[in-house]
């Protein structure tokens, strides 16, 4: 793999909020401070964000990550992190090791598990997040 540059990470139990919080919240912003990515747990379920800052931030991308209702054991912690490929361009979200959405801002094009939600923004083929597609954006 490539140089993976780490730009967040946080424990949390799916469906719980952050202390004083109404959701749990992971942001992280590129170099240049021109995107960052964000992702939301609200209680009822996850999604992975793309946001192009300015005067007020744009939604690029949101990137459905999982039903809270779906998820087995919910009381156990988990560790989600945002890494950054060398060029920050591209950002990926972990929870526990394993890779559940992407983005990748040059092509805004998003890419998440199930799919879902279908893209809104002109984004061509499928936005089915594998593992293949994650080592061809980090590997070396």
């Amino acid at each position: 793999m490539s140089i993976m540059i780490l730009g967040a990470e946080e424990q949390f139990r799916v469906g719980e909020p952050a202390p004083g919080a109404e959701s749990f919240l992971l942001s992280s912003e590129a170099a240049n401070h021109e995107f960052q990515v964000m992702f939301e747990d609200d209680g009822t379920t996850g999604y992975f964000y793309a946001l192009r800052n300015a005067a007020e931030s744009e939604i690029l991308d949101a990137l459905h990550v999982y039903n809270v209702a779906d998820v087995l054991d919910r009381t156990t912690p988990v560790t989600a992190q945002i890494f950054w490929d060398a060029a920050q361009s591209t950002a990926v979200l972990l929870i526990e090791g394993h890779s559940h959405a992407l983005y990748d801002f040059p092509r805004r094009a998003g890419f998440c598990r199930n799919a879902f939600p279908p893209a809104q923004n002109g984004q061509l083929g499928s936005r089915e997040l594998t593992d293949e597609l994650v080592e061809k954006y980090f590997a070396a």
